[in-house]
């Protein structure tokens, strides 16, 4: 089974970015624009992981964290938060809402390899 990774970003450029490194490890990539389409796609497809952007309009990515593991459709599937904020309170606020990891731009492709290994192995 070839491991699905869903990359949630408003930016393009970024979900191109994200997604040529993750298909570098011959993983499949799907992608998302927002909060919104990121609890439609993880019900529907079962990522192995979701990588998803802090900060973005409609429904950021707090609010679908929240909604992602309180579903019990989705409340398996590990959620890494990305931003380019770096206080404190978000990274608390990240975890509060459940995710699973935080990451702060930018993000090497040696480190984002490693967190999505380490999120596999569990």
């Amino acid at each position: 089974m070839a491991v699905k990774i869903l990359v949630v970003d408003d930016l393009s450029d970024m979900r191109m970015l994200l997604g040529l490194t993750l298909r570098r490890n011959q993983w499949e990539v799907i992608e998302a624009e927002d909060g919104e389409q990121a609890i439609e796609l993880a019900r529907a497809e079962q990522p192995q992981v979701i990588l998803m952007d802090y900060d973005m309009p409609n429904m950021n990515g707090l609010e679908a964290c929240k909604r992602l593991v309180s579903d019990e459709v989705t409340a398996h599937i590990p959620v890494v938060i990305y931003t380019g904020y770096s206080a404190s309170h978000v990274r608390e606020d990240a975890l509060s809402a459940g995710a699973t990891t935080f990451l702060i731009k930018p993000i090497t492709p040696a480190r984002l390899r490693e967190e999505i290994v380490n999120l596999l192995s569990r």
